[in-house]
């Protein structure tokens, strides 16, 4: 199976984003925006994960997780990836990645390492996926977007999520195949 593991996003991030959608649609028209129950926060891809590695990615999971505290993400800012200097992906992510945010998800790298196929090695930034350019979009027409702000959006982290990325058309379907509870929120 296809496979990463994330954060799931609270229902209240539904309607945080419900007040940017209609703008981000009316700036750049050519945007395909990601259904809002397709959106959380990416920690790490595994790729292909073949089925007999599911329940040894779990254990991993549990056993590394199990007794590290949960915390928040606050969404605060817009962005967009570029490939060949080109916009591809919309983006909010925090402004400030927190101690506890980059700990989490070095702790999840380190107990998954050797499962699935990601050989990549990217620098680990944390963003929800919004919503994709098509070929042709120019940065001028995404400025506006990059240099809007955002009202702050406080996400829970509480639970981990493995998910399974289903390929199908249009979006990808994604299936929740296990979840690991933090321990409470450090006082």
């Amino acid at each position: 199976m296809r496979a990463f593991v994330a954060i799931p996003l609270p229902r209240s991030f539904s309607d945080w984003l419900r007040t940017y959608r209609t703008t981000f649609a009316s700036t750049v028209p050519k945007l395909r925006l990601v259904p809002v129950a397709s959106c959380h926060i990416t920690l790490r891809f595994l790729g292909e994960l073949p089925n007999e590695q599911i329940d040894d990615a779990v254990e991993r999971l549990s056993l590394s997780l199990s007794a590290m505290p949960g915390t928040s993400v606050v969404l605060d800012r817009f962005g967009v990836f570029r490939r060949d200097g080109h916009p591809t992906v919309l983006w909010t992510g925090p402004g400030v990645v927190s101690q506890a945010l980059a700990g989490l998800a070095a702790k999840i790298d380190l107990s998954l390492t050797g499962l699935g196929s990601n050989g990549r090695t990217e620098r680990f930034s944390p963003h929800v996926t919004l919503g994709r350019f098509a070929a042709g979009t120019r940065d001028d027409e995404v400025a506006a977007i990059e240099a809007a702000s955002a009202e702050p959006c406080v996400v829970p982290v509480t639970d981990i999520v493995l998910y399974e990325s289903v390929m199908g058309q249009g979006h990808p379907v994604y299936i929740a195949r296990a979840s690991v509870r933090l321990a409470p929120f450090a006082e």
